[in-house]
Order: C-alpha cells, then sequence, then structure tokens
C-alpha cells in the first residue's frame, strides 16, 4: 500500500499519475506547481510501479502485512 510521498523531494513531473494502474495517485495544483496526492489509498494494488519510476525515489510503497490467527 502506498504510504507516502515526500512533497519536498517531488520535482512535479507527474510520472507517478498516469502509471498507476488503480489511479490511487493525483496531481493537484498548489500554488503555481502541481503535487501527488494519495486520492484513493484503499485502491492500492501495491504493484510499486509509482515508486520504481518515480525519479526522485519520494513515493513509498509498503506491502500490506497482517497478521492472521493462528489455527491452533
Amino acid at each position: 500500500m502506498i504510504v507516502d510521498i515526500e512533497l519536498d523531494k517531488c520535482t512535479s513531473c507527474g510520472l507517478c499519475d498516469p502509471i498507476c494502474p488503480a489511479d490511487v495517485i493525483h496531481m493537484e495544483r498548489n500554488g503555481d506547481r502541481e503535487f501527488p496526492a494519495i486520492k484513493y489509498p484503499e485502491h492500492c494494488v501495491t504493484c510499486f510501479n509509482c515508486e520504481i519510476f518515480c525519479p526522485t525515489q519520494c513515493i513509498d510503497v509498503h506491502p500490506i502485512v497482517r497478521r492472521r490467527p493462528l489455527p491452533w
């Protein structure tokens, strides 16, 4: 699941928006620049595309690890 976007590292290139297959990231205008925003985090499929293709490595994605109850 996408966890965080470090906006201070972001260059507003916009690569993360179209590369997301689940439409989680959207570019939003803030002043004279556009920045990525996590709009629908519940739709994230943890494909890591945004993290891999971000040229500044400002996007942090972690797999969801949930503890399941043990059968005994």
